[in-house]
């Protein structure tokens, strides 16, 4: 290891899944011999004194996701001054867990040493071009986590999906915002996206707003991209839905944990959906190891992976999951994973019914991708490759 950044900030007490991963990637930074800091979102005043007293120039960088440290927050942010991360030159790493318009209101006045990080790689191709004048530092898919205790012999749950659910009705007010003629075209998008699953959202905005507008600067596709988000929020929820109420009203019971599904529409066999509660990310890994099937639907990444999938396997599901490109080139069929495409999403009850009906097979395939998956796919990998992207940043800057 060289003698570059010995130091890292990290955070804690905002979202929670995201300080469960931020965990997860500090105990490795410890094992490789970095000091590690959390400053608590939850405790401003004594993080700010306790950061300060930790940071030593040149020897400390920020890795950080979706901004927390980035938002101007009262303890590294003075008006009139700015962030704490200039005033001492501390690189800032930041790991985007969605696509760049969720972000566009946050990508302006950022600190000079600002890297982009990106967890799909369609993703990073837009924000190279969209935002030039930032330092994209690469892509980094999400990870999973195994848990150190044994799985559970028995197995309490069939299928099982972690994640929330928010139904359709709720973005009626966004695509009726302005007006009749605006809610026509923001339709015309879903629709399209709808009849064609493997179009990301830009490609299929995009090419509407060209045929409406005309090309466009990108500051102001920018603009008008962000401001769609609820039709990202709207598909990934669409298709959510619609694999759960698929294998439900088929007759196969399915566990959902998170909020939401007391909502889910035109479900013909209730007594199929069990609904728990959102939980933390422990509780969620403790409940795939007593899951024989864990279902996920791609939240639009086209070409990057969900934690969900690898955290699946490495806790003994097999997941069962519509596909991406970087989700294909990483794990075949049948190594830990059983695919299915969106457009032929009515299969998904005898793709489940012949793995339920196979014990040898379920767990054959969960022990194939297993392997892999702690080979490449855990947060200490993804820890490791971005401790080597700080180390040789920092090697060519001196």
């Amino acid at each position: 290891m060289g003698n570059y950044m010995k130091r890292i900030v990290m955070f804690e007490g905002g979202v929670e899944t995201l300080a469960y991963f931020a965990h997860q990637m500090a105990a490795q930074f410890e094992c490789m011999g970095y000091l590690v800091f959390f400053y608590d979102l939850r405790d401003e005043e004594r993080s700010a004194k306790r950061l300060r007293k930790f940071i030593r120039p040149r020897e400390t960088v920020l890795v950080t996701f979706n901004f927390q440290g980035l938002e101007k927050e009262a303890g590294v942010y003075r008006a009139g001054i700015g962030y704490i991360w200039d005033d001492y030159g501390i690189p800032c790493y930041n790991i985007a867990a969605d696509h760049p318009y969720f972000y566009d209101d946050r990508l302006r006045e950022l600190p000079k040493k600002y890297h982009h990080i990106s967890i799909d790689r369609r993703q990073q191709a837009y924000f190279k071009e969209f935002y030039p004048e930032y330092k994209e530092e690469g892509f980094l898919p999400l990870a999973g986590t195994e848990l150190a205790a044994a799985v559970p012999s028995g197995k309490r749950y069939d299928v099982i999906l972690t994640g929330n659910y928010t139904k359709l009705s709720f973005f009626e007010p966004y695509i009726n915002w302005i007006n009749d003629e605006y809610a026509a075209f923001y339709r015309g998008i879903i629709d399209d996206l709808l009849a064609h699953p493997p179009q990301t959202v830009e490609e299929v905005a995009l090419a509407h707003c060209e045929r409406e507008m005309g090309k466009e600067p990108n500051d102001e596709l920018r603009i008008a991209l962000h401001k769609m988000i609820f039709i990202d929020l709207y598909v990934r929820n669409y298709w959510r839905g619609l694999a759960v109420r698929t294998l439900v009203n088929a007759g196969i019971t399915v566990h959902v944990v998170g909020k939401g599904w007391e909502e889910l529409e035109d479900v013909s066999s209730p007594g199929n959906l069990i609904v728990h509660p959102q939980t933390d990310s422990l509780t969620c890994l403790r409940m795939l190891s007593e899951s024989k099937i864990s279902l996920n639907v791609m939240p639009w990444f086209k070409d990057g992976a969900h934690d969900r999938v690898f955290n699946s396997i490495l806790n003994g599901a097999v997941c069962v999951t519509d596909t991406s490109k970087y989700l294909c080139e990483e794990l075949s069929e049948g190594e830990g994973v059983c695919y299915f495409t969106l457009e032929e999403i009515g299969r998904l009850p005898e793709i489940v019914r012949e793995l339920l009906a196979d014990e040898a097979r379920l767990h054959e395939t969960v022990e194939r991708g297993k392997k892999k998956v702690r080979e490449e796919h855990t947060w200490a990998k993804r820890a490791e490759t971005l401790a080597e992207w700080i180390e040789g940043n920092q090697a060519d800057n001196c």
